[in-house]
């Protein structure tokens, strides 16, 4: 074998420079498309988990003739207070239908289900898969040691109020049928949607005059982006301050900006504000996924028209929306 032969033998150093440019341009192309599958992935598993929240609510009407009670306030106190009329969220109520029987067994209903949860270490700091979306890059459990969820029921196009006067933008009430700001009062006509936040009322079908196809049961929400999701856990009924009013995925996200934590001021972007915080946002591009009252989940596009999310929140309002 010649010199000139025996010196070809292996690559040379800018054929291995090109080699490595091919692969790194090969792994950029990949990337975002291993990146897209597993949010796929992820997306999947949270709509299947509102799914699951559909079919518990139909079969606990099928029961109670209703849906699950949220609040406490008009049975003896409010939902940040403690006492015996404080018997948890829908979730709470949703739990033997979600196959969770060890969790609800170990409550005492005739007392304050809140505290005994709350003061339960191994109950309060219990992750429940089914009430997570797997797309929020939040921690599960709150800042508080708190389990959360990311899953709230609607009160629908409701008034709403801030923290301070600090957000006034979207005061609610579109169709004069939310009355009463984030639903502290048990009279359902003061209710635009189907839960109260934060009373004791809920919706049975027959008080859905627009239909169980056209009406928002549940949707998502992220713990980051709200103090009172983040900090009280699932089990709390005074985490009921959610609205329709307020569009979808509004940035009130502490981490990204332009929301903040509100310790320099208090405005709409402020996680704390108790107004924008209280919208439906989820970790997904684009949307947010929403539980309806016939039990389905429809992702909705955060450029829905205004007007047209407030007409699926309202139970009531005659303007019934086919199309979005």
């Amino acid at each position: 074998m010649s010199r000139s032969q025996r010196s070809r033998i292996g690559f040379t150093l800018i054929e291995l420079l090109v080699v490595i440019a091919i692969i790194a341009i090969l792994i950029a192309l990949l990337l975002p498309a291993v990146q897209q599958a597993r949010e796929a992935a992820r997306r999947s598993q949270c709509r299947n988990n509102l799914k699951q929240l559909g079919i518990a609510l139909h079969n606990y009407h099928d029961v109670s003739k209703q849906f699950p009670i949220n609040g406490g306030i008009g049975s003896g106190g409010y939902a940040w207070q403690a006492g015996t009329h404080r018997k948890g969220t829908w979730l709470v109520q949703l739990l033997p239908y979600l196959e969770q029987n060890n969790f609800f067994e170990q409550l005492d209903f005739t007392g304050d289900v809140v505290g005994q949860i709350d003061g339960d270490s191994s109950l309060r700091g219990q992750v429940l898969d089914v009430l997570v979306c797997p797309s929020d890059p939040g921690s599960k459990v709150g800042d508080s040691g708190r389990a959360i969820s990311n899953y709230a029921c609607s009160p629908g196009a409701q008034r709403t109020a801030s923290n301070g006067g600090s957000c006034t933008t979207y005061p609610g009430n579109t169709f004069g049928t939310g009355s009463d700001a984030h639903s502290n009062n048990p009279n359902g006509s003061n209710i635009s949607g189907v839960f109260a936040g934060r009373a004791a009322w809920s919706a049975k079908f027959s008080d859905i005059s627009d239909g169980t196809s056209n009406t928002f049961a549940a949707g998502e929400v992220r713990q980051d982006c709200s103090a009172h999701m983040n900090t009280l856990g699932w089990f709390n009924s005074h985490r009921g301050i959610l609205s329709t009013a307020i569009p979808l995925n509004f940035p009130s996200c502490r981490s990204e900006p332009p929301g903040h934590n509100g310790s320099g001021m208090l405005d709409c972007n402020a996680w704390n504000n108790w107004a924008t915080e209280g919208g439906f946002k989820s970790a997904h591009p684009g949307g947010v996924h929403f539980l309806l009252c016939d039990g389905a989940v429809r992702f909705v596009s955060e450029n829905i028209e205004y007007r047209n999310l407030q007409r699926l929140g309202d139970r009531r309002d005659g303007e019934v929306v086919t199309d979005y």
